[in-house]
């Protein structure tokens, strides 16, 4: 039972970073537009509202760190398709995003997004990163990363045609202190009981399996026929990850995340990254400097459509080439 918890606290954590992510380095609408009104009126509501949110990233982010650990996910290529499978999952289970523009909906925000961003970026490359490149390296990454929020942060503006309210300075300020704050405890949490391993039980894959499965059919539902497509997208991203399972040896991506405990000076340095966001989206906000979103957009569909068809093909080229080679003995 220990060992469930600890589990459920990893998934929680690692929930509180993807949502972070996912919702408030984004930028999405509703979700800060809440965030925003929540705090201004009643701080401690905040509280609650973000638990029950986290609570349903987590509904994701456990069989996300299951797949990743049956399938001893090694390579950047797998973490994209297990990320890809996250994201279908929160795209498509409970809202129905993915079904609304197929097939580009299959590919943005599930791929370009949520697998490149939140999971291999934020989950992952940023947690490594932590624990690898030392006090100048975080330094710098953290500095980015900000700068990379500060400038996507402009895209809430709209167009010219669609024109949203900017949110002025004291609002992006209190939009990236009090996410960050809560990005801040899912890393701790996630830090202090993860693992190199996420093994859960037969039941806990069997209740996942149920739940998406009845979910699936309630959401995907009005959308038939083309809705039914994901299905065998999904089974064949789950072939390829299987497939590239023992291909490459060396660490697994979740040992790589937690083959050490942070330095506590990390925790910190992890401040630059709304410090600088702030300097630069106010920088930009005063002189009305806004950033190419649609290029932008258009150009992380086409990186997470290239890269995902070339994680798709790989380990089946790769299973061909071994299955060829002459057996010794």
């Amino acid at each position: 039972m220990r060992t469930f918890y600890s589990r459920l606290a990893t998934a929680y954590g690692t929930a509180i970073i993807l949502m972070f992510f996912s919702e408030y380095f984004f930028v999405n609408e509703g979700p800060v537009t809440e965030l925003l009104n929540t705090v201004k009126s009643n701080p401690l509501l905040a509280i609650p509202a973000f638990i029950s949110f986290a609570s349903f990233y987590a509904f994701f982010s456990y069989p996300l760190l299951m797949l990743l650990s049956y399938f001893n996910v090694r390579t950047i290529s797998g973490l994209l398709l297990a990320g890809a499978i996250f994201g279908w999952a929160t795209e498509g289970l409970t809202i129905a995003i993915i079904y609304e523009a197929i097939p580009i909906s299959f590919i943005f925000p599930s791929i370009s997004w949520h697998a490149l961003i939140d999971v291999m970026l934020g989950g992952s490359l940023v947690r490594i990163g932590m624990r690898k490149i030392g006090l100048f390296g975080n330094i710098f990454m953290f500095i980015m990363l900000g700068l990379l929020w500060g400038a996507w942060a402009t895209w809430y503006w709209g167009g010219e045609e669609n024109s949203m309210l900017a949110l002025n300075i004291a609002d992006f300020i209190l939009l990236a202190v009090v996410s960050t704050g809560f990005w801040l405890i899912g890393m701790l949490l996630a830090d202090r009981f993860g693992r190199g391993e996420f093994k859960a039980s037969k039941w806990e894959f069997l209740f996942i399996l149920v739940t998406y499965s009845i979910l699936f059919i309630f959401i995907a539902l009005p959308y038939l026929p083309f809705s039914m497509l994901i299905i065998p997208v999904v089974a064949l991203t789950i072939l390829a990850i299987w497939r590239s399972k023992d291909h490459k040896k060396g660490q697994k991506i979740l040992q790589r995340i937690y083959s050490s405990t942070p330095k506590w000076w990390t925790y910190i340095i992890v401040l630059l990254t709304p410090t600088s966001a702030i300097l630069l989206y106010s920088w930009m906000l005063e002189n009305n400097i806004q950033v190419p979103t649609e290029i932008i957009v258009l150009t992380l569909l086409a990186i997470g459509f290239i890269w995902f068809i070339l994680a798709i093909i790989i380990p089946f080229v790769v299973q061909f080439k071994l299955s060829r080679k002459p057996q010794s003995g």
